[in-house]
């Protein structure tokens, strides 16, 4: 019922943790389909040991790195479910994250699903909740991207299999809105099911960066102008600062 895709790059220290938080879900219709970006650490290896282990297992090479929007394409294209989910390599999830979030969607006739997630420290203990709105529109996500990709669920049996543009950066955040002009909104269950490694994440450390390739991303996706571009920019930073204090719950 779920193909779970998860992209692989240099993901040797954290990727058995990842494979397992899904092996071990209670949930257990699943597929796992693993692209590798063309890694040259362990992670190939690693894949390769568990895909012997367990037939639901699928994994692709990229012989040359192609970046993160067509590592996730390609986990697309190959999802042979009706429910596509995304986790990353130095991440991992509940063990209940696929059966409440599945139960959730069909019980609500939901297409477009996200949850709330854990944040861990660098010391890889959970240091806060971040408690997203409860439902997403295409308009309040112009101006803060409040899902995080390995929280989401979509039903393809509702709007099909919709893809990543091809940007290197910021490419979830277009997903969302290629999947909100079928599914008009995304809805939050408001449960903390998975586990994200701020420390791991470049953007997260230098916010200049971040508001760069945000700056971009208005350019390219909507096609707005400089000036369009930079008034979105400053109206994205005060719902990006204002989140930092009503979404993060601080964990005692």
């Amino acid at each position: 019922m779920v193909s779970v895709i998860i992209p692989v790059y240099n993901s040797q220290e954290y990727i058995e943790e990842c494979i397992e938080s899904v092996l071990n879900q209670t949930f257990t219709d699943w597929e796992l389909i693993l692209i590798d970006d063309c890694s040259d650490d362990l992670s190939r290896q690693f894949i390769e040991e568990y895909a012997k282990l367990d037939s639901r297992i699928k994994f692709y090479y990229f012989d040359d790195n192609v970046g993160a929007a067509i590592v996730r394409n390609k986990g697309i294209e190959m999802a042979q479910n009706r429910f596509i989910a995304f986790l990353d390599s130095d991440d991992f999830w509940h063990k209940d994250k696929l059966q409440l979030q599945i139960d959730f969607m069909l019980l609500n006739n939901v297409g477009f699903s996200f949850t709330q997630f854990f944040e861990l420290d660098k010391n890889n203990k959970p240091n806060k909740i971040i408690t997203p709105p409860e439902i997403i529109s295409s308009f309040s996500l112009l101006f803060n991207n409040y899902i995080k990709t390995l929280t989401v669920i979509y039903d393809t049996k509702k709007i099909g299999k919709v893809y990543m543009p091809n940007y290197r950066k910021r490419q979830d955040w277009g997903m969302w809105f290629n999947i909100l002009k079928k599914s008009e909104k995304a809805h939050c269950l408001s449960i903390p099911l998975a586990f994200y490694r701020t420390s791991n994440n470049s953007l997260s450390k230098n916010k200049l960066q971040l508001l760069r390739e945000n700056f971009n991303f208005y350019r390219n996706y909507f096609n707005k102008t400089v000036i369009s571009s930079f008034f979105m920019m400053i109206l994205f930073l005060v719902f990006h600062f204002s989140f930092k204090i009503s979404g993060n719950k601080k964990l005692k």
